[in-house]
């Protein structure tokens, strides 16, 4: 996932209000996670997922807004915000684990041992999850159908595809440099943010409370909901459903990352190459 947000700031009120917001933003989560006291030491709890979402769903951005790097995308402004949220992934998970509740980094799932059982079974995972998020973006595509009727449905899968943000800068490389760091972004960078947090820090700490179907369906839920989707959220779903269970089976986040990696260039490669799916 990138953050694109892609609201201009037109005058200064606006900036002022942007500028607060930003401020609300970052103090919230530095309480949460500096400053407020820690309830119990075996698990970490809810405060601190939320503290890093508020984050990267509202202070990335706003931060992207003031400092003029969403409008126009472009391959720089993409790199340094997918960069940052990725960082801020991996930087505030391991800081929450290790720092904060003084556990050890295997609770976060950085494990090296069976890496190559690991990375067996993330592919493994891609070949399952890929033709499921095909389905299922048809049984989406239906059920939205059964609503909107089966041409608009049509229409806005469509268009979702269309309305990619990557879309114009894919289409818009040229040169083997370009191409080659988008795809290290897309395909290394951003799996490795993700599963830190989602898979990681998200579904580790609601398992830790409420068992794996409870943390299963949560975090599968809010990995579909950052992605602002609609016909898509269902193909999102099932594919955080199945990391979920990969982590869950191996114990460690590198399957899941292998997974999320492979589905990531069946998805940069139908942009760039306009598959069409």
């Amino acid at each position: 996932m990138v953050l694109t947000a892609v609201y201009p700031i037109p005058d200064l009120a606006r900036a002022t209000v942007a500028l607060f917001v930003l401020l609300i933003a970052v103090g919230i989560p530095v309480y949460l996670l500096v400053f407020r006291p820690v309830e119990r030491r075996d698990t970490w709890w809810i405060s601190e997922m939320i503290a890093v979402s508020i984050l990267f769903i509202i202070a990335l951005p706003m931060g992207a807004i003031l400092a003029g790097l969403t409008e126009p995308l472009t391959l720089t402004s993409l790199s340094l915000v997918t960069v940052v949220q990725n960082l801020l992934f991996v930087g505030a998970s391991v800081y929450i684990v290790t720092v904060r509740y003084g556990l050890g980094p295997l609770r976060l799932g950085v494990r090296f041992d069976g890496w190559r059982r690991q990375a067996v079974l993330g592919v493994l995972g891609a070949a399952v999850t890929i033709p499921l998020a095909l389905a299922s973006e048809e049984v989406a595509v239906f059920l939205v159908g059964l609503v909107e009727g089966p041409a608009q449905a049509a229409a806005r899968a469509a268009a979702e595809h269309m309305s990619d943000p990557l879309r114009p800068i894919l289409e818009a490389l040229t040169g083997a440099v370009p191409l080659a760091w988008m795809f290290l972004l897309l395909v290394v960078v951003v799996p490795i943010g993700e599963e830190v947090f989602f898979r990681g820090l998200i579904y580790g700490g609601l398992r830790a409370r409420w068992g794996v179907a409870a943390a299963t369906f949560g975090s599968a839920v809010f990995f579909t909901a950052v992605h602002v989707q609609i016909v898509h959220a269902l193909p999102i779903f099932v594919l955080a459903v199945l990391l979920a269970l990969l982590y869950e089976r191996t114990g460690g986040l590198l399957a899941s990352i292998v997974t999320h990696a492979i589905n990531n260039v069946i998805a940069v490669l139908s942009i760039w190459r306009d598959w069409g799916f």
